[in-house]
């Protein structure tokens, strides 16, 4: 299959969001240069302007990656004949296999955000992007749509969202002094949670 400019473009910026990621990972989000950032996609850095002009156009470009990528396994949910197993699998597969970097990265977003405005509005959005689609699920799960299962849904979703990301961070900053086994208990703890409490069936009241 012949490959178009477009999609030869498209190939290139996803390598090079691949091949920066460790330099955040290793330097922050203020710490890295665009030199830096330059040499480890193996460009010059006027050659590496012509694709992200900032950093924070490279925040911008791998939180919109990440989204596909959330976005297809929600699709995936959503189409599923078993939308629960299917969630948790998703999960697992996320906290089991997270690389070192991604909660490295994530963890320098989250502090970038608190100092710059454009990365809390970029983490916002992503943020309510998730929660809606977290939403979406749970009521794929559990069919009922009352404003009061509703409330409960949201309220859910954040608490998701919460433990993930308190996962990954605790990953990436006790990562020199925690051993795999016991980051790996408190995954399994994580998934357990969300498995047994948060997607559980709902007892009727009035049965």
């Amino acid at each position: 299959m012949d490959i178009t400019a477009a999609d030869a473009a498209q190939l290139k910026v996803l390598d090079i969001l691949e091949r920066v990621k460790s330099v955040f990972a290793s330097k922050g989000f203020d710490g890295a240069s665009m030199q830096d950032l330059a040499q480890a996609a193996q460009m010059s850095v006027g050659n590496f302007y012509r694709y992200f002009p900032s950093k924070n156009a490279i925040i911008t470009a791998l939180v919109e990656r990440d989204l596909q990528d959330i976005e297809a396994t929600f699709e995936m949910v959503k189409t599923s004949d078993d939308p629960r197993a299917i969630f948790i699998a998703c999960l697992r597969e996320r906290i089991e296999n997270l690389p070192i970097e991604d909660a490295a990265l994530w963890t320098e977003i989250q502090s970038a955000s608190f100092r710059l405005p454009e990365i809390a509005q970029l983490k916002r959005n992503m943020e309510e992007t998730v929660r809606r689609y977290i939403v979406a699920t749970l009521v794929r799960i559990h069919g009922s749509q009352s404003p009061a299962e509703m409330a409960r849904y949201e309220t859910q979703a954040h608490f998701m969202m919460l433990m993930i990301h308190g996962f990954a961070q605790r990953k990436y900053c006790t990562r020199d002094y925690t051993d795999d086994a016991a980051t790996a208990a408190l995954g399994r703890m994580v998934l357990d949670t969300i498995d047994k409490t948060l997607l559980a069936p709902v007892a009727d009241p009035n049965a």
